[in-house]
């Protein structure tokens, strides 16, 4: 293995998952240890200290109940049975001194004897019980013989401002013996099963973890060298799980762009060598054949000129297309009567009338204002009347409308009576070179590039337009798009409900 497979391997998903559940176990175990090793003792002597402490308080309210007499044999041995079983349901040594009682001592130790530390309570004792805080002193003290640490607590009962019985209590804050060194082992033995088991889990858990991952890296791959075919099975996980479902459809859709891309590259370059071989061929006519003919030379020349300007128009559609698809093309907006402007616009389309025998007529209510960029908007009305003139009927009409539809919103609509479009193909009529079928190429239209309709999809979503077609085979078609009124108060339009194939934003 190689130094930068090592390398790799290190800053791999599956070493660092690994990495960290190791060091989290080590740093679990470490701190069960040092509160084990150090911390124990201390919290273990804290708990016997409240554990005297209540020992003591029980003792002290049964000297002061009112039943209580120190002069009284009974009360006396009574107390002394409850002492005693104190003493040994919680492993402790107490002594009772009753001051003003001859021979007034109780003893009672966990073992039963009786021969314990303190007989006499002297004066020094009583003074610093009087100044001490609740009148309780607890000290330490070492025991060398049992290994253990021990508790002497101090304090007295009183009964009307009148002390009754010194009270002392001892007892061992440790374990005796070799206790707290057994359980020590033990800890030390369960910490390193805890992690030969943390290790071997967290290989199994990376290892889950990291194999989709790995298995996604290796289909990215596959894309970056163009292969495009790719099905990256589910996980259990839900992120992992999500990122599979959007790389498959990022496969999916990086495919089907790249089917257009081809297809697209294929059309043009159609588009571009037929006109360029016509050029080609008719000025190589003119040079060896009609040079010095000015009819048959200037029918070449109009050849040679007619296919210039289907070159021009194609380059300048794909860079409009361009634009409005990288959106480096602003939108200038600007408010101006649509009605009027229109009215200019289908003018400029009577020369086909005459020449052609085409009828386009226009049915245009009076002053409704748009805002919007009138140069694009423009260019979106020459395409779709030129390609309703591409695929005209019969009649050779072409009806252009454009008519309030509420006080809020307008429509214009061009419309024709040719062969429409059929309901399955509606959806890929805005895209580049309509495709007749999906297992066919791109077909251009009848005349032009083929990209009018993708241009005005461009130019209409850029303003926010509402748009689409309605169309049925033999009745023709109708092509239109749906803006805000300026000046309206009623908000934005709502989707024109008759659109049988609409797109709108």
């Amino acid at each position: 293995m190689s130094l930068e497979t090592v390398k790799e391997y290190f800053k791999s998903i599956r070493f660092r998952i690994w990495i960290s559940f190791v060091v989290f176990s080590l740093g679990t175990v470490a701190l069960m240890l040092f509160f084990q090793l150090f911390l124990t003792p201390v919290f273990y002597s804290m708990s016997k200290t409240n554990e005297y402490k209540s020992c003591a308080g029980a003792v002290k309210a049964w000297i002061g109940s009112e039943d209580w007499n120190p002069y009284d044999i009974e009360s006396i041995n009574t107390l002394r049975s409850r002492v005693v079983k104190l003493a040994q349901s919680n492993q402790l040594d107490i002594i009772i001194n009753f001051p003003d009682v001859n021979n007034g001592t109780i003893y009672a130790s966990k073992s039963g004897s009786n021969d314990l530390l303190v007989r006499d309570v002297g004066d020094s004792i009583k003074s610093a019980l009087e100044e001490a805080k609740d009148n309780t002193i607890i000290t330490k003290t070492d025991d060398n013989d049992n290994n253990a640490e021990g508790i002497i607590l101090a304090t007295f009962a009183k009964k009307n401002n009148e002390v009754l019985a010194y009270i002392f209590i001892f007892g061992y804050t440790e374990p005796i013996g070799t206790t707290l060194s057994i359980i020590n082992a033990l800890s030390f033995i369960c910490s390193n099963v805890v992690l030969v088991a943390a290790c071997i889990i967290s290989i199994m858990i990376s290892s889950h973890i990291a194999n989709p991952l790995v298995k996604i890296s290796r289909n990215v791959d596959k894309l970056i060298t163009g292969d495009f075919h790719m099905e990256i099975k589910k996980t259990e996980y839900d992120e992992v799980a999500t990122l599979t479902k959007n790389l498959n459809a990022a496969s999916d859709e990086i495919n089907k762009t790249e089917t257009l891309r081809k297809d697209l590259m294929a059309n043009v370059s159609h588009d571009l060598r037929t006109p360029l071989t016509m050029i080609k061929a008719y000025a190589e006519m003119i040079r060896d054949l009609s040079g010095n003919n000015p009819e048959k030379r200037e029918k070449h020349l109009q050849v040679i000129i007619d296919e210039t300007d289907r070159l021009t128009l194609l380059v300048s559609d794909i860079l409009n297309l361009s634009k409005l698809e990288s959106g480096v093309m602003p939108i200038e907006r600007s408010v101006f009567d649509f009605s009027e402007d229109l009215k200019g616009i289908i003018s400029r389309f009577s020369l086909l009338d005459d020449m052609k025998d085409y009828q386009v007529r226009l049915e245009a209510e009076d002053e409704i204002i748009i805002n919007a960029d009138q140069q694009k908007i423009e260019q979106v009305v020459y395409n779709l009347v030129n390609n309703a003139i591409n695929y005209i009927g019969d009649d050779k009409l072409v009806t252009v409308r454009l008519y309030r539809k509420n006080s809020a919103a307008a429509i214009f609509e061009v419309a024709d009576r040719g062969l429409g479009i059929p309901p399955e193909k509606l959806p890929y009529i805005w895209d580049r070179y309509y495709k007749i079928d999906r297992s066919e190429n791109y077909k251009r239209s009848i005349k032009g590039t083929g990209l009018g309709l993708s241009i005005v999809k461009g130019i209409l979503t850029s303003h926010g337009f509402l748009f689409g077609c309605d169309s049925a085979p033999g009745q023709g078609s109708i092509f239109w798009f749906e803006f805000e009124m300026h000046g309206s108060q009623q908000g934005k339009p709502q989707k024109r409900k008759e659109g049988k194939n609409s797109e709108g934003f």
